[in-house]
């Protein structure tokens, strides 16, 4: 068994229901773990345990600025160490948190028994840029989604001032990670405005991980355990193209994507990612 590190942080926990227990890692990175809430359907004959990432949440920030994907993969180890009897846990991670769960599964294989990859990029850089500009534009006659675009171009290079500027732009931009609107995402992305999320995790991903995720992301290959690549058509961040790297990349890798949805799938099509989850699980 590979020790976790000296540095791993305690991490926050929001705990759902009963049963089985299946972890789920949030992403952002640094966004507030509620924004995971249309995965509480899990908690339907399950204990869903959404832990609260370094810097997120509850749990408390790096002393040193580390929001490095193996510092993260440390810290969810030595929750399930700690939380849950050392596992193997079944384990979800969303986004930057696919990474983050990918990771530890390559890292601690004793600790996962069943992983979901939920909208979760392959790679990242100048060529991911340029197929989520693709993505948007192609979407640019929707109302919502022009008023987003007009958001991040008002927004431009500069981060937000602070923690509560930055969970009120990602509420802005909102319509560019979910498919068409409706009034049930609507009101998920009104309670986001009200959420902060963390400026400095997102500086260090956008700055160091995500030019070189395509090389951060090859610890995929000594995953062993079951995965699910699960993303949206619409994703314009991590969607089919990476759907195909993820599945290929895995030992024992499934993928699904799901129509009409985007990079927010657990909120635009939550019970289909419910029902595929529970089938895979």
């Amino acid at each position: 068994m590979a020790p976790a590190p000296a540095s791993a942080l305690p991490l926050a926990t929001t705990w759902r229901g009963s049963g089985p227990l299946v972890v789920c890692h949030p992403g952002g990175p640094g966004m507030d773990p509620r924004y995971l809430e249309p995965l509480d359907g899990l908690a339907d004959g399950r204990t869903v345990a959404i832990v609260h990432p370094r810097g997120a949440g509850s749990s408390p920030r790096p002393a040193a600025g580390d929001y490095a994907l193996e510092s993260y993969a440390a810290d969810l180890a030595a929750w399930i160490r700690r939380e849950a009897g050392g596992g193997p846990v079944d384990l979800l991670g969303h986004s930057h948190g696919g990474a983050v769960a990918s990771l530890t599964a390559a890292r601690y294989p004793e600790l996962v028994r069943k992983l979901v990859l939920l909208g979760t990029p392959a790679y990242g850089g100048d060529r991911a840029e340029a197929q989520a500009q693709a993505f948007h534009q192609a979407r640019r006659e929707e109302a919502a989604v022009a008023r987003a675009l007009a958001a991040l171009e008002a927004q431009g290079d500069a981060y937000p001032a602070d923690d509560a500027g930055l969970g009120r732009l990602i509420a802005e931009v909102i319509p560019l990670w979910v498919g068409p609107m409706t009034d049930r995402v609507a009101a998920w992305q009104a309670r986001l405005a009200g959420w902060s999320a963390n400026v400095d995790a997102l500086r260090y991903f956008n700055e160091l991980v995500f030019p070189v995720l395509h090389r951060e992301m090859e610890h995929l290959s000594a995953v062993r355990c079951p995965t699910l690549a699960l993303a949206g058509d619409l994703d314009g961040w991590a969607g089919p193209e990476h759907v195909a790297l993820l599945t290929e990349s895995v030992a024992l890798g499934t993928g699904e994507v799901i129509a009409g949805a985007g990079h927010m799938c657990h909120a635009d099509a939550t019970e289909h990612v419910l029902r595929s989850v529970r089938r895979f699980l």
